[in-house]
């Protein structure tokens, strides 16, 4: 496990306060110390996560094929998009093995119609 799983795992545990916003099993979005920190995780179904996608996460959709995610920086407001092929997502894979994007837009709505990505279902 990297040293970025173990930090975020040690966070999660030790966080004052922490919640479940949307699931779709092993994939969760929570929030740890303020609802408006939401991060989407692949649950290990253990006590510890993995994060796929970090926050700011302002909406999150998913299918049988994909999870989709759109999330904005809290700094600089940029929205940005996201998905994972969850035939290719296992608890040894790092974010960076198997999430894609950030994607603009434009890039999102053409790759929304080449692959089925699914709609957004909960916006936050």
């Amino acid at each position: 496990m990297n040293r970025f799983a173990i930090l975020f795992l040690a966070l999660l545990v030790s966080a004052c306060d922490h919640g479940v916003k949307w699931e779709d099993d092993p994939y969760q979005v929570i929030w740890i110390d303020s609802k408006n920190n939401r991060t989407l995780i692949y649950d290990l179904g253990d006590g510890s996560a993995i994060e796929r996608v970090g926050a700011e996460i302002i909406a999150v959709g998913s299918n049988d094929k994909y999870i989709v995610a759109k999330q904005q920086e809290t700094v600089k407001k940029k929205v940005s998009y996201f998905y994972i092929e969850r035939s290719k997502d296992n608890k040894y894979k790092n974010w960076d093995e198997i999430t894609q994007g950030p994607f603009s837009s434009e890039k999102f709505i053409q790759l929304k119609k080449e692959l089925g990505l699914p709609d957004f279902i909960k916006a936050f």
